[in-house]
């Protein structure tokens, strides 16, 4: 894809702009086409960083500044209580899987409280989906659907964090198995406005549709993202069930 030159951002805001987010997701979702499953779980953790939140919105003026510090806040002390070294984007997982459990617990609670404090922000919104990251990390996939879905009815239509909040409800689903529901949710992330990230979303869903059973609804997803980015390039393997798929199309 086409790059375009970024502007240097401030770290700790949770106002960084779309245009930041573009080139990383970019590089991330080529990465995740790649190595479906083992990667999933860092797709927005690695975008939502090291207090720089990367949180984006149609207007980059709508988080006050104390949704924000109540949000940065706790990520903060989040790191800090698993251990991560200041200045580093990769949180370590503690020796010891009872402390981790604790943690996670706990900054669930803490980040429930923030979302819930600042229903409709930004801020608010990124607090929901970090909630719900560490309700799948614990394995709980309903306990996590619900703190995606809580963003989700937060936030208005025209919010571009929606996007990464439907992502993540369509990874759950595709964790557990459940195709059709996460064909959906990669859909709707896949249509969001001012999302960075539709293309790959477009990708996975094309993925979760060939495993539902679902060929038609695949190669027409296949189709819209072609129309939509023409220079984005499926993985292989990918790219071969599509083959099949309209072959098969063809013969019939």
């Amino acid at each position: 894809m086409a790059r375009r030159n970024r502007k240097p951002t401030t770290e700790g805001s949770a106002t960084k702009t779309l245009d930041e987010m573009e080139s990383a997701g970019d590089r991330l979702v080529f990465w995740l086409a790649e190595n479906q499953r083992s990667i999933l779980t860092a797709m927005v953790g690695i975008l939502i960083v090291a207090g720089g939140w990367g949180y984006v919105s149609s207007s980059t003026e709508e988080a006050n500044s104390q949704a924000d510090t109540a949000l940065s806040e706790v990520q903060t002390e989040y790191r800090l209580a698993m251990g991560a070294a200041p200045g580093s984007i990769s949180i370590p997982e503690p020796a010891n899987p009872e402390a981790a459990r604790e943690i996670r617990e706990e900054f669930i609670e803490r980040y429930t409280a923030v979302g819930s404090a600042h229903s409709g922000s930004g801020p608010g919104g990124v607090a929901f989906l970090e909630a719900g990251r560490l309700h799948q990390a614990l394995g709980d996939s309903e306990a996590a659907v619900m703190s995606y879905q809580v963003g989700l009815d937060s936030l208005p239509d025209g919010n571009a964090l929606r996007g990464f909040l439907w992502s993540r409800l369509g990874s759950v689903y595709e964790q557990t198995e459940q195709w059709a529901e996460a064909a959906n949710a990669y859909t709707q992330a896949s249509t969001t406005a001012n999302y960075a990230l539709q293309s790959g979303d477009r990708a996975a869903a094309i993925r979760a549709y060939i495993h539902a059973g679902e060929p038609s609804a695949a190669l027409g997803m296949a189709d819209e993202l072609i129309r939509s980015e023409p220079t984005f390039t499926l993985p292989k393997f990918l790219q071969a069930q599509l083959d099949e798929l309209r072959v098969g199309t063809t013969s019939d």
